[in-house]
């Protein structure tokens, strides 16, 4: 009976220095963590607010980072489109430049291995939208040599351009557009099979966060609900 009390209270005071051991640990390395990710955000958002003619960006790197840090902490919305399940993350940036309406958004969906996290800036001007430029955050768990090409420059710039047309029937990568006369971006089409050989999930997943942040962007901003 004593072995087993003695055995406890070793136990107890294993499990204390342990909690306290970690705990110290997330108290040093938390604030490195939240630094690192803010940086990696506002890179990001620098890198969809870049003009493609000038390369200059729209929005100075003050307010980009004024607007991201009014934003506080990062709430995770539960998406649909068309059957897919995904995710928004909120809070979305507006920005105003130059007669532009400019929304960033942060959504995912499911890819091969995971959720791929992508960001995406649409501008609005002379009444109409269109899909300026994405980034994909994370890819991590798809594919190397496969899926996580996705995240080289090449791939990404694929879904850039798009015009509201092609956001309206919905954006697909070219081997689930069969059902299009017509497959290009006008219609929504984004040619990747070339690019990713045997990866149709990894962009299959960018295309539909893309049409989980338009279709919030048009429903619950552009239609006036907050």
């Amino acid at each position: 009976m004593k072995d087993i009390l003695k055995n406890g209270i070793i136990l107890m005071l294993y499990a204390a220095v342990a909690g306290l051991v970690l705990g110290g640990i997330y108290v040093a390395t938390k604030d490195a963590i939240a630094k690192a990710d803010l940086s990696a955000k506002l890179k990001a958002m620098e890198e969809v607010l870049t003009d493609y003619e000038t390369g200059q960006l729209m929005v100075d790197k003050q307010t980009i980072e004024e607007k991201v840090r009014e934003g506080g902490q990062e709430q995770v919305k539960e998406m649909e489109y068309n059957g897919v399940k995904g995710k928004l993350f909120l809070p979305y940036y507006e920005f105003k430049s130059a007669g532009k309406e400019i929304y960033v958004l942060v959504g995912a969906a499911p890819g091969f291995g995971g959720d791929v996290k992508v960001m995406a800036s649409f501008i609005k001007e002379n009444g109409q939208l269109y899909l300026h430029m994405i980034r994909v955050l994370d890819a991590s768990q798809e594919t190397p040599g496969l899926g996580a090409k996705i995240m080289e420059e090449e791939p990404q710039k694929r879904f850039s351009n798009i015009p509201q047309t092609g956001l309206e029937e919905g954006v697909v990568v070219d081997k689930d557009a069969k059902d299009r006369p017509v497959k290009d971006k006008m219609h929504g089409v984004v040619k990747t099979s070339d690019i990713m050989t045997g990866a149709t999930i990894t962009p299959r997943a960018v295309a539909n966060a893309i049409n989980i942040m338009y279709s919030y962007l048009k429903g619950h901003v552009l239609g006036g609900e907050k």
